[in-house]
């Protein structure tokens, strides 16, 4: 489960122009070069979506890939300002389950029941900013007589170690952190190791980061951190002016599902990290979640819910 699958259950692309796409022909050898060494190296997943990892995919993200996740933004408001984030601007303080607004936590566990989902991700914004409301939305999900699944989505900033064990003891799943928000200051993922069993990072792929991107694989690694979730940097509405400022050049995508478009180098950058991390690390897995795969949950998500039986 992943922050972006709720966005991906929209089937509107957006339509306004965005500047144009690196050269075709040298990144497209480029990628083939590379799938090719990972296939080599004995890389899972499937090629043609580019769902690949290294090891085993993380727990909350196989109902993800089936269709039955969903994203419950918990509040748009952010202790940051990152330059690729997605979210709606201005930052409103407001709750959102699979896509529909409520008022009360106890509103989410009918929601979640009647779309059938079975993990849910709770997000932001920081989520943690409204740490009552989290646990309030928690507790409602996890008294169902069947309880999704539950990860929390959070930048750090507000993971102190009592706010922590309290989400533990409410029934939180995992908890995975957007290191890319922070720096790669790995200090609250070493906090949640200690309470979690299950600690997870989940980042986009700045091409520009690499060798920070590196370093930081090979720290999870030694702490022992289970999983890191790789995505590419995409554009759009909301961040394309400041994505391209940054430097990043958007690539030509036609999709009926997703309302952004990946950049050019971030995918090569994913594909470099991977077979980085299969050279050198031990137990850490490193699954990555591209476009491609956002558009196959998309896809499985809607057509599931077209042909699901009402009441099911």
């Amino acid at each position: 489960m992943d922050p972006l699958s709720w966005h991906a259950r929209k089937a509107v692309r957006a339509r306004t122009p965005l500047p144009g796409d690196a050269p075709a022909p040298e990144r497209a050898n480029t990628i083939e070069i590379l799938l090719e060494r990972l296939r080599q190296a004995g890389i899972n997943g499937d090629f043609e979506s580019r769902t690949l990892y290294t090891r085993r995919l993380p727990p909350g993200c196989r109902s993800c890939l089936a269709g039955r996740g969903t994203n419950l933004l918990v509040t748009g408001l952010c202790t940051r300002d990152c330059f690729f984030c997605f979210n709606h601007k201005p930052r409103v303080d407001e709750t959102v389950v699979h896509g529909i607004p409520i008022s009360d936590p106890s509103e989410a566990p009918e929601i979640v029941e009647r779309f059938g989902l079975r993990s849910v991700g709770l997000s932001g914004g920081e989520p943690l900013l409204r740490p009552e409301r989290v646990l309030a939305i928690l507790r409602a999900l996890k008294a169902m007589p069947r309880p999704p699944r539950v990860d929390l989505y959070t930048n750090g900033d507000r993971a102190d170690d009592l706010t922590l064990l309290e989400l533990r003891r409410a029934g939180l799943d995992a908890i995975r952190f957007d290191l890319a928000a922070r720096g790669y200051d790995l200090e609250p993922v070493r906090r949640a190791h200690w309470i979690f069993e299950e600690v997870a990072v989940e980042i986009p792929v700045i091409p520009e980061h690499k060798k920070q991107l590196e370093r930081m694989v090979l720290e999870l690694d030694a702490m022992g951190v289970p999983f890191l979730n790789i995505h590419e940097l995409f554009l759009c509405a909301e961040n394309r002016d400041r994505v391209v400022s940054d430097g990043q050049v958007p690539l030509k995508v036609d999709s009926p599902h997703l309302l952004w478009r990946p950049t050019a180098e971030s995918g090569v950058a994913a594909l470099e990290l991977l077979l980085f991390a299969l050279a050198h690390t031990r137990s850490l897995s490193v699954y990555y979640c591209s476009c491609g795969t956002q558009e196959v949950i998309a896809s499985r998500g809607l057509a599931r819910q077209r042909t699901r039986p009402s009441g099911s």
